[in-house]
């Protein structure tokens, strides 16, 4: 199931097969040596996904492929977004209205499942959506992909659905898993992600977990033998654009399509197109170091609650000497105080994080309130606690 989720990933963005008949299937007898455009690299317990960006040349004309993995982090955005500014034409895909330009500030509420699947997956790896990551607004954006007219059209006369495409890469992820069990390879023991979210490696565990299929998204994105909708047929209405910028006299082109595409596209353009590989690089998507989730941390939940408790008895002892004192005391001096000779307070006067308690009057009323500093060591922020001496029963 995870290898499926992780191929949509590296699939369409949807904002919302071309009607002309194909370019042309790659030729088979040519000698060709396919490039990797996705790769998980382990480093400890941790690694990153990588994506390439790899670069062509055919006489005076050069073409790079920035492989897109639609969620990312923002740093892999950012380095696009300024690489993309040495494209005179930069080709992007997108199903959506012809010249369609996403902003941050899109209508998002349509029902389409990529890409609710992609959003949902976002939030839970905490990653960053192309959509918003990418500047789409630049003047040498060229839109290079199918109008949602164009795709349903494609796949009617495929035969395909959306589901159909699903049903395909599951049954392709369960070939791949009895082929590796009949070679031998162990299968990849499945995260405990229960009780990782408990001690606070989740969403760690989650990257890593979605990383390590990205490898196989190639395989299993592959269709028919006429190949898909999804991936060929947008290639060969990219590849028509292609054709019309060089037309046009442009000589430092890029394509920025899901890396599940390129392995066909860059096919094409070395058997039938004629460019020639000249170099590849790589950019780390996903950093995946291992790192605590501050929102299951479990040593901060414990000294919060620890500091809720203290304060609860700081205030109770605050109510007992406040009709003695005459002004509002500072903790050490609440902490000597004595009532009916009995001393109030006997706690710590430090909160878990070595800051003094503060007691305060509250801004109305009688009543004094006791307040943590919480980690940040600064009044009146968001990490602050706050117990204010019980009412009289």
């Amino acid at each position: 199931m995870r290898s499926i989720l992780a191929s949509f990933l590296v699939l369409a963005p949807f904002a919302g097969a071309c009607a002309q008949e194909p370019a042309g299937r790659p030729r088979d007898d040519a000698p060709f040596e396919p490039s990797d455009f996705v790769r998980f690299v382990t480093e400890g317990d941790g690694g990153h996904l990588d994506t390439a960006i790899t670069t062509y040349r055919k006489g005076d004309v050069e073409l790079r492929l920035f492989g897109a993995v639609h969620i990312a982090d923002q740093t892999c955005y950012d380095t696009l977004n300024d690489r993309f500014t040495t494209c005179d034409a930069l080709l992007y895909e997108l199903v959506g209205p012809e010249n369609y330009r996403p902003t941050k500030d899109r209508d998002q509420n349509g029902l389409n499942p990529i890409a609710m699947l992609q959003n949902g997956l976002k939030n839970a790896l905490e990653l960053q959506f192309q959509l918003d990551g990418i500047d789409y607004s630049p003047a040498n954006f060229v839109h290079a992909d199918m109008t949602p007219q164009e795709f349903a059209a494609s796949m009617a006369e495929r035969g395909e659905s959306l589901l159909t495409i699903m049903l395909n890469m599951m049954a392709s992820g369960m070939q791949m898993q009895r082929d590796r069990a009949e070679s031998g390879e162990p299968a990849a023991a499945a995260p405990d992600l229960v009780t990782a979210f408990r001690n606070g490696e989740g969403r760690h565990l989650l990257r890593m977990s979605f990383a390590a299929q990205m490898e196989q998204i190639e395989v299993m994105a592959v269709g028919g033998k006429d190949g898909s909708t999804l991936l060929e047929g947008r290639n060969e209405k990219c590849l028509q654009v292609l054709q019309r910028e060089l037309a046009a006299g442009k000589k430092r082109i890029g394509i920025y399509y899901g890396a599940a595409h390129l392995p066909h596209m860059e096919r094409r353009l070395v058997q039938d197109l004629g460019f020639e590989k000249t170099g590849q690089e790589w950019l780390v998507a996903w950093d995946c170091t291992k790192r605590p989730d501050k929102k299951y941390d479990r040593e901060l939940y414990a000294q919060r609650r620890r500091c809720k408790q203290e304060l609860g008895e700081l205030a109770a002892a605050a109510k007992a000497l406040r009709a003695a004192a005459p002004t509002v005391p500072t903790v050490q001096e609440l902490a000597a105080a004595e009532v009916g000779g009995a001393r109030v307070y006997q706690g710590p006067v430090q909160d878990p994080w070595g800051h003094d308690y503060v007691i305060r009057a509250r801004p109305s009323g009688v009543r004094w309130e006791v307040l943590s500093l919480g980690e940040d060591g600064l009044a009146d922020t968001d990490d602050d606690l706050v117990a204010q001496e019980p009412r009289r029963r």
